[in-house]
């Protein structure tokens, strides 16, 4: 029964690999108070002053658009960049070690683009503006994250080089292999397994472009859809992928 129930999610997870879900207009909750914040991030470790750039919580009236389902992966990356390579057993994992440059050249191939930071918490926080994509609720079953049980580890190069997030292929999981912690419209993965770069800036004076999900790297205080990264968009890191956000009438 166990392998059973194993197979059906790992054939619904490879069904949504390749989707788009319609999210209708609206009011797009972005970002966090202070107020909030403080009390998000008890328990966590984490200080408020390392999430206040999440400030100040606004709403935000946003039309229809399409967003991926999952994180790009390597198997769809690759059919479109013909000379990305990957481990065999990772075609099903999200595509990272990419830049800035290489996710938004790619949506731009798809007809679509990088998602706004106002389109992404709106797929991910819905219209009640949670705090994680299911819920209010930290739920460590619902995302691959730093303090995930059983993660994904490729034992590649060294250990330490591995966990750091530079350039080796790390500890990500199958694209969509958390349906539980799903979006309210359906999207997958937006808390963990990958951050996922932005169209935007996190700091355009300092040339910071933004990432938002968190990924198998990051504690929980990171997964929270509110919180944000800041990079100089040329790094690579084998935490950091995307997806891709498409006009509502296409």
């Amino acid at each position: 029964m166990r392998w059973s129930l194993i197979l059906i999610a790992a054939m619904m997870a490879a069904g949504a690999q390749n989707e788009r879900i319609l999210i209708p207009a609206g009011q797009a909750t972005v970002g966090s108070d202070l107020a909030e914040l403080a009390t998000q991030l008890e328990g966590s470790g984490a200080r408020v002053d390392w999430y206040k750039d999440e400030t100040p919580k606004r709403k935000i009236a946003l039309e229809a658009f399409y967003i991926d389902t999952t994180e790009v992966t390597n198997q769809r990356y690759k059919d479109a960049i013909a000379g990305h390579s990957f481990p065999p057993n990772l075609a099903s994992h999200p595509v990272v070690n990419v830049t800035w440059i290489q996710a938004d050249e790619f949506c731009k191939t798809q007809g679509g683009s990088l998602p706004t930071e106002e389109q992404w918490e709106r797929a991910a926080r819905g219209d009640d503006g949670r705090i994680y994509p299911w819920g209010n609720q930290f739920d460590p079953d619902l995302a691959m994250f730093m303090g995930s049980t059983g993660a994904s580890r490729l034992k590649v190069g060294s250990y330490s080089q591995e966990q750091s997030g530079e350039n080796l292929t790390g500890g990500t999981a199958p694209a969509g292999s958390k349906p539980g912690g799903a979006s309210p419209y359906g999207v997958q993965d937006m808390a963990g397994n990958a951050w996922e770069w932005q169209d935007g800036w996190y700091d355009e004076k300092k040339k910071l472009r933004l990432l938002k999900g968190g990924s198998w790297l990051t504690p929980r205080a990171s997964l929270r859809s509110a919180a944000r990264l800041g990079d100089d968009g040329a790094r690579l890191f084998n935490d950091y992928g995307f997806r891709c956000v498409y006009p509502a009438g296409k």
